[in-house]
């Protein structure tokens, strides 16, 4: 059954079951509205009539509608498709091409990679090199000289106005001393207003001295921090100093504090909290210990790493004057070379205060080396100096050697093994 043959029979269903009216009206009201129903008639077919010629070009305007609206959704989908079909191959190049520069991204990453490590090897070495010239510049602002003459020590009419600076270098470990001339200009710029004591000269200069360049051990300054009280000298020493482990440490350290220190009378060792040291060898060290400087020793010479001839102390001192000229004669260790020749002997007398050494047979210093001619001259000098004397060599064939008289008392030598310092320009 169609749908409109199904709607008929509701249609029918709905009219049968309606109920049934009576008219009552006069036949007048009836004509009436006969006759109203007749003119609404009329009008209507006019309508009908023109709606009807509109009705007649309706499926012919909806067919090109639909025409139109078919070819308007064909195209937008063959655009569409075209579209899609176009971003496929764009997503496809795109693709490809991303992941042709993620291979290339790559490739470079490792060049990169492997230049900036080039680059990162060759900044370090610049970096090091920088270093190392800045770190010779910081560390060796001055320079030591040697002397402008033919001896070795230094003496009164060489200072020039200078001031002394007793100090060590350190080697074998054995404590080597020099003496330092501080030049006067050097000591105005340091020193305005000051005389200054041992320990203000060690604290100013000492970090300067570029000890390796002279072919030694990068020694000075020692560790810890020193205090002056008076006559005596506190040395605060932090933990695990070393200078206690063994007589290879302890003996370097106790030389080279009597050597730089003259002019101070004890040396406390304590902790950083201020605490007795306890020295390895000893135990607690309660008392100062007595500095001795350089009194009552005797030299030698020594023969450096660096081939340079020095003079050099015993580290024990002796109690008489006639002992020390004694044991100039002998030789102690391989390190300690006697200045004294072998087949030279000598006696030693006390002439109103002051050392005579007299050799038994007329010593030509032409037979000697020249330089260690000078050194014995010296040794002889700095040993009586040691015991606050001057020293008188007799029965030698030359009455002048380099520029010692000797026909006279030799000079009193301040200290061995001098330099100039020098400021670096």
């Amino acid at each position: 059954m169609s749908n409109m043959e199904k709607e008929d029979r509701i249609l029918d269903e709905l009219l049968s079951n309606m109920p049934k009216f009576t008219d009552h009206r006069p036949k007048e009201e009836v004509l009436m509205r006969v006759q109203t129903e007749l003119e609404g008639h009329k009008i209507e077919d006019k309508r009908n009539k023109v709606s009807g010629s509109v009705s007649r070009w309706m499926p012919l305007v909806v067919s090109v509608a639909s025409v139109i609206l078919l070819t308007f959704l064909v195209s937008s989908y063959i655009n569409e498709e075209t579209t899609m079909k176009e971003e496929s191959k764009a997503d496809r190049s795109s693709k490809e091409e991303s992941m042709r520069s993620m291979d290339v991204t790559e490739e470079s990453v490792e060049e990169d990679k492997s230049i900036e490590t080039n680059d990162s090897k060759s900044k370090e070495q610049e970096q090091t090199n920088e270093m190392t010239t800045m770190a010779s510049i910081v560390e060796s602002p001055v320079e030591l000289l040697p002397l402008n003459s033919s001896a070795t020590a230094v003496y009164g009419d060489s200072l020039n106005g200078g001031t002394v600076f007793h100090f060590s270098l350190v080697e074998n470990a054995y404590s080597l001393p020099v003496t330092i001339i501080i030049p006067k200009e050097q000591i105005a710029i340091d020193f305005p207003d000051i005389k200054p004591n041992s320990l203000q000269l060690y604290e100013r200069y000492a970090e300067m001295i570029d000890e390796e360049a002279l072919g030694f051990n990068d020694y000075h300054p020692y560790k810890g921090y020193f205090v002056a009280e008076d006559n005596v000298l506190k040395h605060y020493l932090p933990e695990g100093h070393g200078y206690d482990t063994a007589s290879g440490t302890s003996i370097p350290y106790w030389t080279s504090i009597n050597e730089i220190f003259s002019d101070f009378d004890w040396l406390v060792r304590l902790n950083e909290d201020g605490t007795p040291s306890v020295w390895d060898q000893f135990g607690p060290l309660d008392e100062p210990t007595p500095l001795t400087g350089v009194n009552g020793r005797y030299y030698h010479k020594y023969v450096a790493l660096n081939g340079g001839a020095y003079l050099t102390s015993n580290v024990n001192a002796v109690t008489t004057i006639s002992e020390a000229f004694e044991q100039m004669k002998k030789r102690e260790s391989d390190l300690y070379i006697p200045v004294i020749p072998n087949e030279v002997t000598y006696s030693y007398r006390d002439d109103n205060g002051t050392a005579v050494i007299q050799f038994d047979e007329p010593l030509d210093l032409t037979t000697l080396d020249r330089k260690d001619a000078t050194l014995m001259i010296e040794a002889f000098a700095l040993t009586a100096a040691s015991f606050e004397t001057e020293v008188k060599l007799e029965n030698i064939v030359q009455q002048q050697w380099e520029e010692f008289d000797l026909t006279k008392t030799l000079p009193k030598p301040l200290g061995p093994n001098g330099f100039i310092l020098q400021t670096k320009q």
